[in-house]
């Protein structure tokens, strides 16, 4: 997809939750994997998907304290977890944040920005959404699981 303003993260949002609804019936978490580079729109589209999801509280970048947690009501899901992994430097960091529970929670969502720092960590159903910045556009691409 190309949007050309921040509004059109909407549709993107819609089309990434079509997928997620293909697998809720997992056991486990739900995980959207977000790659692209400083600015790209990693947040804003974690902003928008917490907002279509009835979060209503302030969503901001977790890059200080990497992850946070919003409850979810009346929603499919339960919870939404937003994780920063741009600063993780030793895959045990996420052990000891107790990640391999979050994946198999049950009616948890999970955005992880710059998934990339843990790929090893990430199942194979994952969905990675892609963005990328050609001039005034972006264009983000959505793969579906062993991406």
């Amino acid at each position: 997809m190309v949007i050309t303003d921040v509004s059109e993260l909407k549709e993107v949002v819609q089309k990434v939750l079509e997928e997620v609804e293909q697998r809720q019936n997992t056991g486990n978490a739900c995980i959207l994997a977000l790659h692209g580079n400083l600015g790209a729109g990693k947040t804003t589209f974690t902003q928008t998907l917490a907002r279509a999801l009835g979060v209503e509280e302030m969503v901001t970048s977790p890059t200080f304290v990497i992850m946070k947690g919003y409850e979810l009501s009346n929603q499919p899901f339960e919870k939404l977890i937003h994780i920063d992994a741009y600063r993780i430097e030793e895959i045990d960091e996420m052990r000891v944040l107790g990640f391999g529970s979050l994946l198999a929670e049950k009616g948890t969502i999970m955005c992880i920005e710059w998934a990339e720092n843990i790929a090893e960590l990430l199942p194979v159903n994952t969905i990675h959404v892609r963005f990328e910045i050609d001039q005034e556009k972006r264009i983000i691409t959505i793969e579906n699981g062993n991406s």
